[in-house]
């Protein structure tokens, strides 16, 4: 089992149940048939993070406040992947294409999770890959929905005569292309990273109300015939929505069935 895995485990086992949980690093180690000495490095870690708490009288350990945004999206990342990986494989056989699954870490995106197109000729970017939140729908799909300071504060920064995308890119285009992406709640993006390329993307929301990441399928440019863009950006939305739940999200945009 992954480091990650057994975060996820042990976080979920915090997540209070009616009253807040307080409980030992030997009753993490019994109820999730951990060693102590696992566990207690974890739970370091993690205290380390500002995700879990230790109360400094009785040693016992409980889930950090909600309120405290850098535990929020360590949370929500290890979460994430464990959440949405029933929906990357089905959206992988919805689809056909590669999926990915991105998160953002300042103003990157990050490809966090990933499964490539059972099809000969298909798209195969590696996992850890980053990219300006600007470029390639994955991104798009999660800048379109951060707070304006913060969308102001990554296009602010760009140099826009020197950008790493392979076509032109202009502040006033993506700009359009946000709002566009806000209307109808996926991303279109086409040879912008990786040449030939097509993506969509959808946003992926977190419990509470902010974007976390997004759900992308990518595949050659030639194969995403104007039918095939509605039909997948169809399944997109879809599975997006569905790790939005699973998350806790439940002020969902209404999908045009």
């Amino acid at each position: 089992m992954s480091v990650i895995s057994k975060a996820v485990r042990l976080l979920d086992f915090l997540l209070p149940q009616g009253i807040e949980k307080e409980v030992s690093a030997d009753e993490i180690s019994r109820e999730l048939d951990m060693p102590v000495h696992a566990a207690q490095q974890l739970l370091g870690s993690l205290c380390q993070e500002g995700v879990v708490l230790q109360d400094g009288g009785s040693k016992r350990f409980k889930l950090g406040r909600v309120q405290q945004a850098p535990g929020n999206r360590i949370w929500d990342s290890l979460m994430l992947r464990q959440a949405a990986r029933p929906y990357v494989e089905a959206l992988r056989q919805q689809t056909e294409e590669t999926v990915y699954l991105a998160v953002f870490e300042n103003h990157e995106g990050i490809f966090i999770d990933s499964i490539d197109s059972p099809q000969t000729v298909r798209i195969s970017e590696p996992v850890g890959l980053c990219l300006p939140l600007y470029i390639g729908a994955s991104n798009r799909a999660i800048l379109a929905h951060l707070p304006q300071r913060s969308r102001e504060a990554v296009l602010d920064g760009v140099d826009w005569s020197m950008t790493p995308a392979l076509k032109p890119l202009t502040r006033e285009g993506v700009e359009k292309d946000l709002e566009r992406i806000r209307r109808l709640g996926y991303a279109v993006s086409t040879g912008e990273a990786t040449e030939g390329t097509t993506g969509i993307a959808a946003p992926i929301f977190s419990y509470d109300n902010t974007v976390v990441g997004s759900l992308n399928c990518a595949g050659p440019s030639m194969r995403f015939t104007p039918e095939l863009l509605e039909r997948h950006s169809y399944h997109v939305r879809k599975y997006a929505e569905k790790i939005s739940k699973e998350l806790g999200y439940r002020d969902l945009y209404r999908m045009n069935v």
